[in-house]
């Protein structure tokens, strides 16, 4: 008999494509694309990199790199319906391969990447091979390489909501315990990066709707770090936050 978390996981196919209908991943205009769906920790990196996207569901990621010029590309996710999607979108030339995340980064060479993704994984993975599949991850690093990590933030005030929206999420982190489990893969602190997720701003003449727009959300995203910190400050917390979006994104480098 399957365990409730592997039929949750056999099912997640229609789970993802609920949370995610509303979000146009890939615009057509390259500019648009380099802004909004190419991560910002890529800007400089060399279109020769050797990338894996681990959890890479549908593909959207790297078919954004795809398009901006990057094919050395690799990706792996525990859904076999994803993949096949992710392959729809990315054709022939990327590795997608179907594998649960410990037993294929246990078999790649060290060293084998310039770049992993882990975006929106490590809190589906029990908390006792948290530590163990970030210290593979490292070793999979080539020296200078880069780690790039998503999670939901539970120093959001929407913490329960981040935390529970799927049933396949059992670990939780705040920026002070992602950084204790990095430091315990063997990343350095000091190369530990939080990134700013400030809703970049612009102006286009073709839609500057869209800019005034991008503005509002601009004003939306300091009223909410303003709030939160009102909130803390009431609460006597120390430690307090600094990151007070929906996810944590932070870079690590090797």
């Amino acid at each position: 008999m399957k365990s409730t978390e592997q039929t949750a996981f056999d099912n997640y196919e229609r789970h993802y494509e609920v949370m995610n209908r509303e979000i146009d991943r890939l615009p057509k205009d390259i500019e648009r694309l380099r802004r909004d769906r190419v991560p910002r920790c890529m800007a400089g990196v060399p279109a020769s990199s050797r990338v894996l996207d681990v959890g890479c569901a549908q593909g959207f990621l790297l078919a954004a790199l795809q398009r901006v010029g990057y094919s050395r590309l690799t990706e792996v996710d525990i859904s076999s319906p994803l993949i096949q999607q992710a392959q729809s979108l990315l054709g022939p030339s990327v590795n997608l391969y179907v594998s649960d995340l410990h037993p294929f980064l246990e078999q790649q060479a060290e060293a084998s990447y310039d770049i992993i993704f882990i975006h929106d994984v490590l809190e589906h993975l029990p908390r006792e091979i948290t530590v163990e599949i970030l210290s593979m991850i490292f070793r999979d690093l080539a020296p200078g390489g880069m780690l790039s990590l998503r999670v939901p933030n539970m120093g959001s005030l929407l913490a329960g909501y981040t935390a529970h929206i799927d049933f396949t999420h059992i670990t939780q982190f705040t920026e002070y315990a992602l950084t204790q489990v990095l430091e315990s893969a063997g990343f350095d602190v000091a190369k530990i990066v939080f990134e700013n997720q400030a809703p970049a701003l612009f102006w286009s003449w073709k839609a500057p709707h869209r800019s005034v727009l991008r503005c509002l959300n601009r004003l939306r995203w300091h009223t909410n770090n303003a709030f939160h910190r009102f909130v803390y400050r009431l609460s006597d917390l120390s430690p307090m936050p600094t990151i007070f979006d929906f996810n944590i994104v932070v870079t690590a480098k090797k």
